[in-house]
């Protein structure tokens, strides 16, 4: 036990003779405030704390060197979450960019990212990506470039066998991208989500991308994707307890086929997205609620869901 005069500024030497600092120190010597410090630590990874045999974390001065790293970044025009990224040596390479500000900047974005599908170039389309993914914040890249791309690639293509080759050109490049993204570090306490997509149902890619949401506000996701048989959402359900179940249909046929099914997700509520569902779809499982609107507003949708399940009202 530390005695009762000891300073928190104080460094701890631990058994691997590392030098090792209180986040008190680390937030004096950055500047940056505690509970920033414990957001980059549980949102991204971004420091890595020892433990000492009592459980308090001690940070290292590389965590301190990363800290650091990361201001300096979000200062040139990064994302919180880009910056992590980038600090982190994470796979995908990221430009360093400059701020954009206004509706221009994913009007841009969009157009080169589109150009990109369109020609079927795969680096440029990845160079877009990681723009898009350091000039905004995750949500609102999703809500103001990747998902407005993918709907244009995707007009006409039951029609347009050109169009079809593109739109799974573009599933195929941006679905690993999405899927990276579920990889974070959620809290012991984080609320737990399960998506999945009715059997029969291919396009999911608008409930990846609310999965990601999820991830990116600390919430662990279990992402079953599309083509996923009621019996076996049932039995994920079960076995992994999640606090919400998020399913999402683009046809009103694969939507009707699992409602036909009377699934039940007990200890779970449920949240139905996509534009095969309806609002009095709601009425037919108990604890349901549907999600309109931008993704970025998934979890707030999710959370009314667990409070209505709560006070009786879904």
């Amino acid at each position: 036990m530390h005695h009762p005069t000891a300073s928190w500024r104080t460094p701890i030497s631990v058994t691997d003779g590392r030098s090792v600092l209180r986040i008190g120190e680390v937030s004096r010597r950055t500047g940056v405030a505690v509970p920033t410090l414990r957001a980059w630590e549980r949102r991204y990874g971004l420091l890595a704390p020892a433990r000492t045999e009592g459980g308090h974390r001690l940070y290292s001065e590389q965590d301190v060197d990363r800290v650091r790293a990361m201001m300096e970044l979000t200062a040139a025009g990064w994302s919180a979450s880009a910056a992590a990224r980038q600090v982190l040596h994470a796979p995908a390479s990221i430009t360093r960019l400059t701020p954009l500000a206004g509706e221009g900047g994913a009007a841009e974005l969009i157009s080169r990212l589109a150009r990109a599908i369109d020609a079927f170039d795969a680096p440029a389309s990845d160079t877009a990506v990681d723009d898009v993914f350091a000039r905004f914040e995750l949500p609102r890249a999703l809500d103001e470039v990747i998902l407005p791309v993918l709907r244009h690639v995707g007009d006409g293509w039951e029609d347009d066998p050109r169009i079809i080759a593109r739109e799974h050109f573009a599933t195929n490049t941006l679905r690993p991208r999405l899927q990276r993204l579920l990889r974070t570090h959620p809290r012991a306490s984080a609320r737990v989500c399960l998506a999945a997509a009715p059997e029969g149902e291919e396009h999911d890619l608008g409930l990846l991308a609310c999965a990601v949401v999820a991830a990116d506000a600390g919430w662990r996701v279990h992402y079953l994707g599309a083509r996923t048989p009621t019996a076996a959402m049932e039995r994920a359900v079960a076995e992994l307890t999640p606090d919400v179940v998020i399913v999402g249909a683009v046809y009103r046929s694969s939507a009707e086929a699992f409602l036909a099914d009377r699934p039940t997700f007990p200890g779970a509520a449920t949240v139905l997205g996509g534009a095969g569902f309806t609002a009095a779809d709601t009425s037919q499982l108990p604890d349901a609620v549907l999600h309109e609107g931008a993704v970025q507003e998934v979890v707030a949708t999710a959370e009314r869901a667990m409070s209505a399940r709560r006070h009786g009202t879904g």
